[in-house]
Protein backbone atom coordinates (compact mmCIF):
# COMPACT_ATOMS: atom_id res chain seq x y z
CA UNK A 1 0.00 0.00 0.00
CA UNK A 2 1.68 3.24 -1.05
CA UNK A 3 1.42 6.60 1.05
CA UNK A 4 -2.08 7.83 -1.20
CA UNK A 5 -3.45 4.75 -0.26
CA UNK A 6 -3.06 4.72 3.27
CA UNK A 7 -4.09 8.31 3.44
CA UNK A 8 -7.87 7.53 1.79
CA UNK A 9 -8.40 4.44 3.53
CA UNK A 10 -9.42 6.02 6.66
CA UNK A 11 -11.48 8.59 5.18
CA UNK A 12 -12.72 6.13 3.18
CA UNK A 13 -14.45 4.19 5.82
CA UNK A 14 -15.20 7.35 7.48
CA UNK A 15 -16.87 8.35 4.38
CA UNK A 16 -19.00 5.18 4.40
CA UNK A 17 -19.90 5.54 8.15
CA UNK A 18 -21.21 8.96 7.39
CA UNK A 19 -23.72 7.07 4.73
CA UNK A 20 -24.64 4.61 7.15
CA UNK A 21 -25.84 7.29 9.23
CA UNK A 22 -27.70 9.20 6.60
CA UNK A 23 -29.47 6.29 5.56
CA UNK A 24 -27.80 5.28 2.88
CA UNK A 25 -29.58 2.30 0.67
CA UNK A 26 -29.32 -1.08 2.71
CA UNK A 27 -29.63 -4.47 1.64
CA UNK A 28 -33.03 -5.87 0.48
CA UNK A 29 -35.13 -7.54 3.16
CA UNK A 30 -35.20 -11.10 3.13
CA UNK A 31 -37.69 -12.52 0.67
CA UNK A 32 -40.21 -14.72 3.16
CA UNK A 33 -42.31 -17.36 0.25
CA UNK A 34 -45.86 -17.90 1.80
CA UNK A 35 -47.21 -21.40 0.47
CA UNK A 36 -50.85 -21.18 -0.39
CA UNK A 37 -52.76 -24.80 -0.19
CA UNK A 38 -55.20 -23.67 -2.76
CA UNK A 39 -55.75 -20.87 -5.06
CA UNK A 40 -59.30 -19.67 -3.59
CA UNK A 41 -61.15 -17.27 -2.13
CA UNK A 42 -60.23 -18.56 1.43
CA UNK A 43 -57.10 -16.99 1.31
CA UNK A 44 -58.57 -13.60 -0.02
CA UNK A 45 -56.94 -11.46 3.10
CA UNK A 46 -53.95 -12.57 1.90
CA UNK A 47 -54.28 -11.31 -1.25
CA UNK A 48 -55.66 -8.26 -0.28
CA UNK A 49 -52.73 -7.50 1.65
CA UNK A 50 -50.60 -8.89 -1.11
CA UNK A 51 -52.26 -6.46 -4.04
CA UNK A 52 -52.81 -3.66 -1.76
CA UNK A 53 -48.99 -3.14 -0.95
CA UNK A 54 -49.66 -3.88 3.00
CA UNK A 55 -46.65 -6.14 3.06
CA UNK A 56 -44.98 -4.26 1.22
CA UNK A 57 -45.37 -1.22 3.74
CA UNK A 58 -44.03 -2.56 6.61
CA UNK A 59 -40.86 -3.84 5.01
CA UNK A 60 -41.89 -7.11 4.34
CA UNK A 61 -41.12 -8.83 0.90
CA UNK A 62 -43.73 -11.74 0.65
CA UNK A 63 -44.14 -13.92 -2.29
CA UNK A 64 -47.39 -16.01 -2.13
CA UNK A 65 -47.21 -19.41 -3.90
CA UNK A 66 -50.10 -21.56 -5.10
CA UNK A 67 -50.33 -25.18 -4.34
CA UNK A 68 -52.96 -27.96 -5.30
CA UNK A 69 -54.03 -28.71 -1.87
CA UNK A 70 -52.37 -29.43 1.56
CA UNK A 71 -50.32 -32.82 0.23
CA UNK A 72 -48.36 -30.57 -1.89
CA UNK A 73 -48.01 -27.96 0.29
CA UNK A 74 -46.99 -29.13 3.43
CA UNK A 75 -43.48 -30.88 1.59
CA UNK A 76 -42.53 -27.01 0.40
CA UNK A 77 -43.09 -25.64 4.14
CA UNK A 78 -41.34 -28.81 5.78
CA UNK A 79 -38.43 -28.70 2.80
CA UNK A 80 -38.05 -25.27 3.69
CA UNK A 81 -39.41 -23.89 0.24
CA UNK A 82 -41.96 -21.43 1.82
CA UNK A 83 -41.23 -20.60 5.11
CA UNK A 84 -45.15 -20.29 6.44
CA UNK A 85 -48.36 -21.09 5.02
CA UNK A 86 -52.15 -20.53 4.75
CA UNK A 87 -53.64 -24.05 4.79
CA UNK A 88 -56.57 -26.01 6.30
CA UNK A 89 -55.93 -26.62 10.15
CA UNK A 90 -56.59 -30.48 9.53
CA UNK A 91 -53.45 -30.58 7.83
CA UNK A 92 -51.26 -29.16 11.02
CA UNK A 93 -53.16 -31.87 13.63
CA UNK A 94 -52.22 -34.71 11.20
CA UNK A 95 -48.76 -33.24 10.60
CA UNK A 96 -48.73 -32.97 14.91
CA UNK A 97 -49.76 -36.42 14.89
CA UNK A 98 -46.77 -37.26 12.99
CA UNK A 99 -44.25 -35.53 15.26
CA UNK A 100 -43.59 -32.20 13.25
CA UNK A 101 -43.67 -29.01 15.36
CA UNK A 102 -45.93 -27.14 13.34
CA UNK A 103 -48.43 -24.31 14.78
CA UNK A 104 -50.71 -21.94 13.80
CA UNK A 105 -50.67 -18.22 14.22
CA UNK A 106 -53.76 -17.18 13.09
CA UNK A 107 -57.23 -17.68 11.35
CA UNK A 108 -57.50 -16.91 8.00
CA UNK A 109 -61.04 -18.06 7.61
CA UNK A 110 -62.85 -19.57 10.33
CA UNK A 111 -66.51 -21.30 7.91
CA UNK A 112 -65.33 -23.60 5.57
CA UNK A 113 -65.89 -22.04 2.10
CA UNK A 114 -67.00 -25.34 0.28
CA UNK A 115 -69.97 -26.33 -1.48
CA UNK A 116 -71.28 -30.00 -2.69
CA UNK A 117 -72.75 -29.63 -6.06
CA UNK A 118 -73.50 -32.28 -8.78
CA UNK A 119 -74.26 -32.05 -12.70
CA UNK A 120 -77.36 -29.88 -14.18
CA UNK A 121 -78.27 -33.21 -15.72
CA UNK A 122 -78.96 -35.38 -12.57
CA UNK A 123 -80.29 -32.77 -10.96
CA UNK A 124 -82.99 -32.30 -13.88
CA UNK A 125 -83.70 -35.62 -13.29
CA UNK A 126 -84.20 -35.36 -9.89
CA UNK A 127 -87.07 -32.23 -10.59
CA UNK A 128 -86.13 -31.12 -6.80
CA UNK A 129 -83.15 -29.52 -4.87
CA UNK A 130 -80.96 -32.30 -4.66
CA UNK A 131 -80.21 -33.63 -0.73
CA UNK A 132 -77.13 -35.58 0.59
CA UNK A 133 -79.10 -38.77 0.19
CA UNK A 134 -79.09 -38.36 -3.65
CA UNK A 135 -75.18 -38.64 -3.93
CA UNK A 136 -75.52 -42.74 -3.11
CA UNK A 137 -74.22 -44.39 -5.95
CA UNK A 138 -72.66 -40.75 -7.33
CA UNK A 139 -68.89 -40.71 -8.01
CA UNK A 140 -67.46 -37.85 -6.16
CA UNK A 141 -64.36 -35.28 -6.76
CA UNK A 142 -61.97 -34.35 -3.76
CA UNK A 143 -58.94 -33.01 -4.25
CA UNK A 144 -56.87 -35.77 -2.33
CA UNK A 145 -57.82 -38.61 -0.47
CA UNK A 146 -57.00 -37.67 3.51
CA UNK A 147 -57.96 -34.29 2.61
CA UNK A 148 -60.49 -31.45 3.53
CA UNK A 149 -62.64 -32.10 0.69
CA UNK A 150 -62.40 -35.54 1.13
CA UNK A 151 -62.95 -35.70 4.85
CA UNK A 152 -65.61 -33.44 4.54
CA UNK A 153 -67.82 -35.51 2.48
CA UNK A 154 -66.98 -38.41 3.66
CA UNK A 155 -68.33 -36.43 7.31
CA UNK A 156 -71.22 -35.46 5.43
CA UNK A 157 -72.46 -38.71 4.13
CA UNK A 158 -71.51 -40.49 7.77
CA UNK A 159 -74.56 -37.92 9.41
CA UNK A 160 -76.86 -39.25 6.93
CA UNK A 161 -75.99 -42.88 7.49
CA UNK A 162 -74.08 -43.45 4.08
CA UNK A 163 -70.74 -45.21 4.04
CA UNK A 164 -68.68 -43.06 1.66
CA UNK A 165 -66.65 -46.55 1.08
CA UNK A 166 -69.40 -48.28 0.12
CA UNK A 167 -72.46 -45.74 -1.16
CA UNK A 168 -70.24 -43.58 -2.58
CA UNK A 169 -67.09 -43.80 -5.21
CA UNK A 170 -64.39 -40.75 -3.78
CA UNK A 171 -62.33 -39.38 -7.45
CA UNK A 172 -58.84 -37.76 -5.91
CA UNK A 173 -58.57 -35.09 -8.92
CA UNK A 174 -56.29 -32.23 -8.18
CA UNK A 175 -57.34 -28.85 -9.43
CA UNK A 176 -60.68 -27.68 -9.79
CA UNK A 177 -60.33 -26.91 -13.55
CA UNK A 178 -59.96 -30.74 -13.86
CA UNK A 179 -62.70 -31.29 -11.81
CA UNK A 180 -65.13 -29.25 -14.20
CA UNK A 181 -63.50 -30.87 -17.33
CA UNK A 182 -64.70 -34.27 -15.65
CA UNK A 183 -67.54 -33.58 -14.76
CA UNK A 184 -68.92 -32.05 -18.34
CA UNK A 185 -66.85 -34.96 -19.65
CA UNK A 186 -69.40 -36.89 -17.27
CA UNK A 187 -66.77 -39.01 -15.59
CA UNK A 188 -67.71 -38.36 -12.18
CA UNK A 189 -71.42 -36.51 -11.40
CA UNK A 190 -70.50 -34.50 -8.51
CA UNK A 191 -67.41 -32.56 -6.67
CA UNK A 192 -66.77 -30.81 -3.42
CA UNK A 193 -65.48 -26.90 -4.11
CA UNK A 194 -64.55 -24.31 -2.52
CA UNK A 195 -65.35 -19.94 -3.29
CA UNK A 196 -65.34 -18.89 -5.98
CA UNK A 197 -65.05 -22.39 -7.90
CA UNK A 198 -68.90 -22.57 -7.12
CA UNK A 199 -70.56 -19.13 -8.10
CA UNK A 200 -68.68 -19.42 -10.94
CA UNK A 201 -69.85 -22.91 -11.51
CA UNK A 202 -73.76 -22.21 -10.35
CA UNK A 203 -73.83 -18.76 -12.16
CA UNK A 204 -72.00 -19.81 -15.33
CA UNK A 205 -72.40 -21.50 -18.40
CA UNK A 206 -71.51 -24.75 -16.59
CA UNK A 207 -74.66 -24.88 -14.55
CA UNK A 208 -73.98 -27.22 -11.58
CA UNK A 209 -76.46 -27.31 -9.12
CA UNK A 210 -75.38 -27.17 -5.04
CA UNK A 211 -76.50 -30.18 -2.67
CA UNK A 212 -74.79 -28.56 0.14
CA UNK A 213 -73.35 -24.65 0.62
CA UNK A 214 -71.81 -24.37 4.22
CA UNK A 215 -71.62 -20.58 3.60
CA UNK A 216 -75.31 -20.46 4.10
CA UNK A 217 -75.16 -22.87 7.26
CA UNK A 218 -76.23 -25.72 5.43
CA UNK A 219 -74.70 -29.49 6.47
CA UNK A 220 -73.16 -30.08 10.06
CA UNK A 221 -72.31 -27.28 12.40
CA UNK A 222 -68.53 -28.77 12.70
CA UNK A 223 -67.87 -27.11 9.30
CA UNK A 224 -69.15 -23.24 10.73
CA UNK A 225 -66.48 -21.35 12.83
CA UNK A 226 -64.43 -24.11 12.49
CA UNK A 227 -61.02 -22.59 12.06
CA UNK A 228 -60.78 -24.03 8.75
CA UNK A 229 -57.95 -22.32 7.05
CA UNK A 230 -54.60 -21.05 9.40
CA UNK A 231 -51.14 -19.47 8.70
CA UNK A 232 -49.35 -21.99 9.82
CA UNK A 233 -45.40 -22.73 10.33
CA UNK A 234 -42.20 -24.72 11.85
CA UNK A 235 -42.27 -23.75 15.50
CA UNK A 236 -38.73 -22.99 15.88
CA UNK A 237 -38.81 -21.07 12.16
CA UNK A 238 -41.52 -18.62 13.87
CA UNK A 239 -39.28 -18.42 17.22
CA UNK A 240 -36.40 -17.15 15.61
CA UNK A 241 -38.55 -14.46 12.94
CA UNK A 242 -41.13 -13.66 15.54
CA UNK A 243 -41.03 -9.77 14.29
CA UNK A 244 -41.69 -10.74 10.90
CA UNK A 245 -44.03 -13.28 11.99
CA UNK A 246 -46.00 -10.33 14.12
CA UNK A 247 -46.15 -7.96 11.04
CA UNK A 248 -47.58 -10.97 8.50
CA UNK A 249 -49.95 -11.50 11.30
CA UNK A 250 -50.94 -7.75 11.53
CA UNK A 251 -51.12 -7.02 7.95
CA UNK A 252 -53.37 -10.05 7.78
CA UNK A 253 -55.59 -8.61 10.29
CA UNK A 254 -55.71 -5.30 8.50
CA UNK A 255 -56.54 -6.89 5.33
CA UNK A 256 -59.30 -9.32 7.20
CA UNK A 257 -60.51 -6.16 9.08
CA UNK A 258 -60.87 -4.14 5.42
CA UNK A 259 -63.13 -7.30 3.84
CA UNK A 260 -65.42 -7.31 6.79
CA UNK A 261 -66.49 -3.66 6.04
CA UNK A 262 -68.82 -3.82 3.05
CA UNK A 263 -68.50 -0.70 2.20
CA UNK A 264 -64.76 -1.38 1.06
CA UNK A 265 -67.02 -4.74 -1.19
CA UNK A 266 -65.68 -2.81 -4.24
CA UNK A 267 -62.51 -2.18 -3.40
CA UNK A 268 -61.63 -5.72 -2.20
CA UNK A 269 -63.06 -7.07 -5.36
CA UNK A 270 -60.87 -4.99 -7.64
CA UNK A 271 -58.00 -5.93 -5.40
CA UNK A 272 -59.37 -9.38 -5.71
CA UNK A 273 -59.52 -9.39 -9.50
CA UNK A 274 -55.29 -9.33 -9.92
CA UNK A 275 -55.57 -12.86 -8.17
CA UNK A 276 -58.37 -14.03 -10.27
CA UNK A 277 -58.39 -12.50 -13.37
CA UNK A 278 -60.90 -15.51 -15.29
CA UNK A 279 -63.41 -14.64 -12.78
CA UNK A 280 -66.01 -12.11 -13.97
CA UNK A 281 -66.72 -9.30 -11.52
CA UNK A 282 -70.07 -10.00 -10.96
CA UNK A 283 -69.48 -13.56 -9.82
CA UNK A 284 -66.27 -12.39 -7.94
CA UNK A 285 -68.36 -9.77 -5.90
CA UNK A 286 -71.41 -12.21 -5.19
CA UNK A 287 -68.75 -15.01 -3.78
CA UNK A 288 -66.92 -12.36 -1.69
CA UNK A 289 -70.68 -10.77 -0.58
CA UNK A 290 -71.59 -14.28 1.11
CA UNK A 291 -68.26 -14.40 2.99
CA UNK A 292 -67.66 -11.03 4.34
CA UNK A 293 -67.86 -12.47 7.92
CA UNK A 294 -65.94 -15.45 7.47
CA UNK A 295 -62.30 -14.23 8.05
CA UNK A 296 -61.57 -13.08 11.68
CA UNK A 297 -58.19 -14.12 12.99
CA UNK A 298 -59.05 -15.92 16.33
CA UNK A 299 -57.92 -19.13 16.91
CA UNK A 300 -60.12 -20.73 19.91
CA UNK A 301 -59.64 -24.45 21.74
CA UNK A 302 -62.87 -24.76 20.29
CA UNK A 303 -62.13 -24.36 16.59
CA UNK A 304 -59.08 -26.78 17.19
CA UNK A 305 -61.96 -29.20 19.03
CA UNK A 306 -64.15 -29.09 15.48
CA UNK A 307 -61.08 -30.16 13.33
CA UNK A 308 -60.28 -33.14 16.26
CA UNK A 309 -63.68 -34.45 15.64
CA UNK A 310 -63.66 -34.36 11.96
CA UNK A 311 -60.23 -36.05 11.91
CA UNK A 312 -61.14 -38.50 14.29
CA UNK A 313 -64.28 -39.31 12.98
CA UNK A 314 -62.83 -40.25 9.98
CA UNK A 315 -59.77 -42.30 10.67
CA UNK A 316 -57.50 -39.41 9.90
CA UNK A 317 -56.18 -39.15 13.54
CA UNK A 318 -55.82 -41.48 16.16
CA UNK A 319 -56.40 -39.30 19.16
CA UNK A 320 -57.17 -35.57 19.35
CA UNK A 321 -54.01 -32.94 19.58
CA UNK A 322 -54.13 -31.00 22.31
CA UNK A 323 -54.64 -27.19 21.54
CA UNK A 324 -51.80 -25.58 23.02
CA UNK A 325 -49.33 -28.14 21.07
CA UNK A 326 -50.64 -26.68 17.87
CA UNK A 327 -51.52 -22.92 18.32
CA UNK A 328 -49.32 -20.15 19.50
CA UNK A 329 -51.71 -17.65 21.35
CA UNK A 330 -48.82 -15.04 21.98
CA UNK A 331 -49.95 -13.47 18.56
CA UNK A 332 -53.67 -13.28 20.42
CA UNK A 333 -53.39 -9.37 21.14
CA UNK A 334 -53.42 -8.84 17.10
CA UNK A 335 -56.21 -11.27 17.12
CA UNK A 336 -58.13 -8.91 19.14
CA UNK A 337 -57.37 -5.40 16.93
CA UNK A 338 -59.62 -7.36 14.32
CA UNK A 339 -62.44 -6.37 16.98
CA UNK A 340 -61.58 -2.85 17.36
CA UNK A 341 -63.11 -0.25 15.78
Amino acid sequence: MDHSTRLLAPRLRFALLALAALGAPQAHAEKIVLGNSVHGLHSLPIYVAANKGLFKQTGLEIEVVNFQGGATATPALLGGSTQIQAAGTENMLKLAQQGQAIVAVMTVQSTMNGAIMIRPDIAEKLGRKPTVADLKGLRIGTLARGGTADMAVRYIAKTIGLDAEKDLTMVPILGFDKHLAALQAKDIDASLTVEPVQTFWSKGPAKMVYVVDMLKGEGPAIFQNMGWVTLQGKKDWIANNREAVRKIVGVIVEAQRMIADEANLAEVVKLAQVSFPNVPAPMLEASIRNQLKSYAPEFTEEMVAKNNELLVSTGNLRAPIAYTSVVDPSFADLWAAFRKK
